[in-house]
């Protein structure tokens, strides 16, 4: 039965930036849900079990449906992207990689007076009841008088632990458009969804304050405030998260993630701090080139609620290793110069950190004026259509499976050039210290033994050589993506896709 008792909505919308080179969305909560409730469910509270019987306990993993019947507007063109494309591909990712500590050992179901969840006329499903932990009501409106481009919420909590059991994904058809085959335009789009279903899991403000510990009693104290530049800021204090961030930056004494300060009610204190996580996906804004990372994940084992499979999380590199200066140093010219993943130069074109994009040197409303290179699709190695803006169009190759990566240089057939991006093909040869990095130009190719800036012959200007073991390791590592979705295997680092899907990824349908 519904509860009158009523919770903090967790809801989070992205937004279409109007910046000149579109380089990330945004997002904020104006956006709110009238009806909030408590749901009565019985639970499998295995956590209990486990030490009852002193034994380890293996969690199933999440349940997850949906019911599209609120999908009422939009093309037939967009709703079965949207149906058969978009939705099934995350939903396939979160129930492979994330295992739930309290499942429901009944059917989902609520009562039959109640006539509206989320604002939407009741699922008949959920009358009868639905063998799932998390059910999803999609929905869809067009709406040009403002930018946002999906929205996504829990409005039925379990009345126990507080853990979300439905929520809504609402579209906006006029920003969402069909990938229509497009692997970077599908990829771009799962992960609008992917971020907002995170948020409807409890990765939001208003969820933080209903996390629980192994006993199922709410966490207390984990949500702090510490200092960062001057002012305070609010910190999230949850395990594995702070010791996790706490190896990956190099800093025993950093209090936890600290959580974006800017924007609304419903972007501050909902998201990672955006210069601390440039790329992450929780970050507030889709940029081409995100990382759901182990950081995102540990969040939801935080939370109590969960266990990720952490095999499933993207590898990221921001920061790593740079020590508690990459925290709290304040954003200068000093700084732009100590730190790879930082520019200088406003306006410049050069490479992002994940490797995948040449950028413009900018900051954006969440980095602290901390400047980075923002990836255009126009400079996209992944992007077929990105050759056009090549500098060395003979020598470059561009495309979703060729397997370039972005380098830096100057390098010009001309007198003189400007610093660019380059999307070359390239081999690691050797391992550890002996590691050498071979950048393809055409049919040959050049050795970058160092990081270092080598000459060509043939050529004015240089290549950027990165740190061949440095990058052979990160952004030059073959992997599978997000572990293939839950839609293939990983062999030998690429993606044998179960039938009837598709790409680098598993992620399209054949």
């Amino acid at each position: 039965m519904l509860s009158s008792k009523a919770i903090l909505l967790a809801l989070a919308l992205l937004t279409l930036s109007v910046a000149a080179y579109d380089p990330h969305l945004g997002c904020a909560h104006n956006i709110v849900q009238d009806e909030e409730a408590l749901l009565d469910v019985q639970e499998e509270f295995l956590p209990e079990k486990s030490r009852l019987l002193a034994t380890s306990v293996s969690y199933p993993n999440i349940r997850m449906a949906v019911d599209y019947s609120n999908m009422v507007e939009g093309t037939d063109e967009f709703k079965s992207y949207v149906q058969d494309e978009l939705l099934p591909a995350v939903m396939d990712y979160y129930q492979a990689s994330i295992a739930v500590k309290q499942p429901l050992a009944t059917a989902l179901r609520v009562s039959t007076t109640t006539q509206t969840i989320c604002g939407y006329t009741t699922p008949k499903s959920l009358f009868t009841g639905v063998s799932t932990d998390f059910f999803v009501i999609a929905s869809s409106t067009s709406d040009d008088t403002s930018n946002w481009v999906a929205s996504a919420g829990a409005c039925l909590l379990s009345s126990a632990t507080k853990r979300p059991l439905v929520a809504q994904m609402l579209f906006n058809l006029y920003y969402t458009k069909p990938a229509n085959g497009d692997a970077l335009i599908h990829e771009k789009n799962m992960y609008l969804v992917l971020h907002e279903m995170l948020h409807a899991l409890g990765f939001t403000g208003s969820s933080f304050k209903n996390f629980i510990d192994a006993s199922g009693q709410t966490l207390t104290g984990h949500l702090k405030s510490a200092v960062l530049n001057g002012s305070t800021r609010q910190v999230l204090d949850v395990e594995p998260l702070t010791s996790k961030l706490r190896a990956h930056y190099g800093c025993s004494t950093l209090p936890g993630a600290f959580l974006e300060n800017d924007g609304g009610s419903g972007t501050a204190g909902s998201h990672f701090e955006r210069r601390h996580f440039l790329y992450e996906a929780m970050t507030s804004g889709v940029i081409q080139g995100l990382r759901i990372s182990e950081f995102s994940f540990a969040v939801l084992e935080g939370s109590g609620w969960y266990m990720p499979n952490y095999t499933y999380a993207d590898e990221f590199t921001v920061g790593k290793g740079q020590g508690c200066g990459f925290i709290y140093d304040a954003c200068n010219s000093a700084t732009f110069l100590k730190y790879d993943e930082f520019c200088s130069s406003s306006g410049s074109r050069g490479c992002g950190q994940v490797g995948v994009s040449g950028g413009v040197c900018q900051s954006d409303s969440r980095s602290d004026g901390c400047q980075y290179y923002i990836p255009v699709i126009n400079y996209h190695c992944e992007s077929a259509d990105a050759i056009d803006n090549a500098r060395l169009p003979t020598k470059e190759v561009y495309g979703r499976t060729t397997g370039s990566k972005c380098f830096n240089g100057n390098l010009t057939t001309l007198t003189k050039s400007s610093q660019t991006s380059f999307c070359f093909k390239y081999k690691c040869v050797g391992s550890g210290s002996t590691t050498t990095l071979q950048v393809y130009l055409g049919s040959g190719y050049v050795t970058c033994k160092s990081q270092s800036s080598l000459k060509i012959s043939g050529y004015n200007g240089q290549l950027e050589c990165p740190d061949p073991l440095a990058f052979c390791s990160t952004v030059g590592k073959l992997t599978c993506p997000r572990n293939c979705m839950g839609r293939g295997k990983c062999v030998n680092n690429q993606c044998v896709c179960n039938t009837g899907y598709a790409g680098i990824d598993c992620a399209m349908n054949a």
